[in-house]
């Protein structure tokens, strides 16, 4: 894969560009805006909350790059915005979507399904399923893999993976 990864939508253009540290910033934002609402029940002050929500983003940022020590981790930015992010694995046998989050505001307009279909495209050229693992009661991520075409192959108390193939042709 190229540095830059463009695709084109009706509301722009997204790009696909590796991350950079000044990024850390907007990566923390959305990971806290990426948090099941169950965080929010904690009984924790702003301080507490923030604390948490630190640990939990440096856990998740250094289990990310030890378990997947060549994968791409890039931000999505729309028209040079940053709007989400992505981690994408490419293990050999297959494409893994490690990670994909969009900012709140722009959920549900079409963009993750952009990008995803991309990879999904990206991954057929060269003969490979695409995998990931969603929470199981991330609903709204279980209904868009659905549409996209993704199927359960594996499924655990909290998370069940799934995985895309092109169609036999």
């Amino acid at each position: 894969m190229e540095d830059v990864i463009e695709i084109a939508v009706p509301e722009g253009r997204l790009q696909m560009r590796p991350e950079q540290p000044a990024d850390e910033a907007f990566r923390f934002a959305l990971f806290c805006n990426s948090r099941p609402a169950d965080f929010a029940l904690l009984p924790l002050d702003a301080a507490g909350f923030a604390q948490l929500m630190r640990m939990q983003f440096q856990a998740q940022t250094v289990t990310y790059r030890a378990n997947f020590p060549h994968a791409r981790f890039d931000i999505i930015e729309l028209d040079r915005k940053p709007i989400g992010r992505i981690v994408v694995d490419r293990p050999g046998d297959h494409l893994h979507i490690v990670d994909q989050a969009i900012v709140p505001e722009l959920r549900n307009r079409g963009l993750g399904s952009a990008v995803m279909r991309a990879l999904m495209e990206d991954a057929s050229c060269h003969g490979l399923p695409v995998r990931l693992k969603v929470a199981s009661t991330n609903d709204p991520s279980m209904r868009l893999y659905a549409r996209l075409g993704f199927v359960p192959i594996h499924d655990d108390p909290l998370y069940i993976e799934m995985q895309w193939r092109a169609a036999a042709g």
